[in-house]
């Protein structure tokens, strides 16, 4: 399998469009209903909103394959041992922008308006995290 689950989530402000992000986050998690949307407030005290997609092995397999090969193939030339903690947890970003547009792209940490992933890695004893994470991600962009 590669993966025990996944975890999309993405930090919104009041102005931006909740209901397309939202149904957006459900394409990509295959599951509309699936998507929680939470309204909470920044450091600052104005509202904005943490929506947030958990999914199986399975399914977060699936949602990794929409994301744009070629990005993902990049991403992978550049090393994943940073992306990785202690915990082997594979950590990814996509574009926002790209994702309402139904194309999602790997983007860099600085970007503004990213969605976060939340891979956790199925690694056993003997067996490296980083190996792992490669051979998944090649996996799923070799579609």
């Amino acid at each position: 399998m590669t993966i025990h689950g996944g975890l999309w989530r993405v930090h919104a402000s009041a102005v931006d469009d909740i209901t397309l992000i939202t149904d957006s986050l459900g394409w990509l998690c295959g599951d509309k209903d699936g998507v929680q949307v939470q309204r909470i407030k920044s450091a600052l005290g104005a509202p904005m909103y943490c929506l947030e997609c958990k999914m199986s092995a399975k399914v977060a397999k699936k949602s990794l394959r929409k994301i744009d090969s070629v990005s993902l193939l990049e991403w992978l030339s550049q090393g994943l041992q940073s992306r990785i903690d202690e915990d082997k947890v594979l950590h990814i970003r996509i574009g926002l922008d790209g994702l309402v547009m139904g194309t999602p792209t790997i983007v860099k940490d600085n970007n503004y308006g990213f969605v976060k992933g939340k891979f956790k890695l199925e690694v056993y004893p003997g067996q490296i995290p980083h190996d792992i994470a490669e051979t998944l991600i090649k996996d799923v962009a070799i579609k």
